[in-house]
């Protein structure tokens, strides 16, 4: 058995992080391993996971930079164990303390190329990676991290949980039955870039609903931008989108958490989700709502293409340039995306689209299925993983390099 830190979101927090850490710690506590979760957000004290494992709380430092290191260490000590980072790795860069850790990291991609800090912390720390996508193994092995140190693991949804409950959440979004009803799930931070490409949508959904009055659109949102992003009512006025037909989640109920058995009624509500983001590391909603049927529309980049399944729809993108990344993110084409509406549209309404082919497809991505076949042999392989000490400082790295 294994002692494993696990660096990430609580897993008391419903964010997306926060419900991936729930579902693999768990199910190492169940298979006899010894995790804790160092968190770097959503426990500010030390808490007690009722599954059986501590949650190890927060530094000082934003991402917990400052405590994050030495709580892995300690966790671990002398027994047979590594570190899993779910997060970002660029914020990483330069933290000694996280070069001295044996790691796997789960870490996005999406970008292309990989972005050079990425690729720095692995390289620096001789850390082994685990991609979330094939897009993100093929990026990775591109940038140089040897295909030894590449796993590719995806994302997982409790299919219990994530699976087609009917039409029934409409009457409480105002929502009439026979309405084309358009859903997106997207997490509304950030300004430049605007990686959900709330604008791009908006301009969309503007012509798809001018000429079609049973169109509604429901954005499960904080829509006021408060943590730096878009003021979406502002943008709606802006690009002409009927305000009388956009919903949002109730702010005290969003604030609060909304149960994962509402998510998915919200998803079964839906006729699609329109999910065109510049660039997702992997983008759990869109597998969440095909799970409950709803077929889904993205952008043709990064992660997001291999996550479709029946009834979906790829539209095509043009690379823009990402200052802060030193890398590409994509924009979604507006007409191809009021194309794909309208395709989706027309399947619907002839009766055509078939929701149980749409949900099968995504078993593969069912939490259980992959901790066995992909969870379980990695732990074995990291618990007996050893690695050179990695030097401390840049001449040392030099040094050592010039020595080989």
């Amino acid at each position: 058995m294994s002692r494993i830190a696990w660096y990430s979101n609580s897993c008391a927090v419903p964010s997306g992080y926060g419900m991936q850490s729930a579902q693999v710690v768990h199910q190492m506590v169940k298979d006899g391993h010894e995790p804790a979760i160092v968190a770097n957000h959503g426990a500010q004290f030390l808490m007690n996971c009722t599954h059986g494992h501590p949650i190890l709380p927060e530094g000082l430092m934003r991402y917990s930079i400052d405590a994050a290191p030495e709580n892995i260490k300690s966790w671990i000590g002398d027994q047979p164990g590594f570190g899993v980072v779910l997060f970002d790795l660029w914020p990483l860069v330069g933290v000694d303390g996280f070069k001295e850790l044996n790691l796997a990291c789960w870490t996005p991609v999406d970008h292309a190329p990989v972005p050079p800090l990425v690729a720095r912390f692995l390289a620096e720390g001789g850390h082994h990676a685990i991609a979330m996508s094939r897009f993100g193994e093929q990026e990775l092995l591109k940038a140089g991290v040897p295909r030894e140190e590449v796993t590719y693991i995806p994302h997982g949804i409790d299919l219990t949980v994530f699976n087609d409950r009917g039409k029934g959440a409409r009457s409480a979004m105002g929502i009439p039955e026979d309405a084309f009803l358009v859903v997106t799930n997207a997490a509304n931070r950030g300004r430049i870039p605007i990686r959900k490409a709330f604008g791009e949508m908006a301009d969309a959904m503007a012509t798809f609903m001018r000429d079609r009055p049973d169109v509604y659109w429901m954005i499960h949102t904080e829509p006021q931008g408060l943590s730096e992003g878009v003021n979406l009512p502002r943008l709606m006025q802006a690009t002409g989108v009927d305000s009388q037909r956009v919903r949002y989640p109730h702010p005290i109920q969003f604030r609060n958490g909304i149960p994962q058995d509402a998510i998915a009624s919200l998803y079964s509500a839906a006729d699609v989700q329109l999910l065109t983001s510049m660039g997702e590391g992997f983008g759990i909603p869109a597998v969440e709502s095909q799970a409950c049927g709803t077929p889904v529309i993205v952008s043709d980049f990064s992660a997001q293409p291999e996550l479709v399944g029946a009834h979906g729809k790829k539209v095509p993108v043009q690379r823009v340039w990402d200052e802060f990344q030193v890398s590409f993110f994509a924009i979604p084409n507006v007409a191809a995306i009021v194309t794909s509406l309208q395709e989706v549209y027309e399947e619907t309404k002839a009766g055509k689209v078939d929701r149980g082919a749409v949900a099968a497809e995504m078993k593969r991505y069912d939490q259980t299925a992959l901790y066995n076949a992909s969870w379980k042999p990695l732990i074995k392989m990291m618990t007996a993983r050893r690695r050179a000490p990695q030097p401390a400082n840049r001449a040392e790295r030099r040094a050592a390099k010039r020595g080989r």
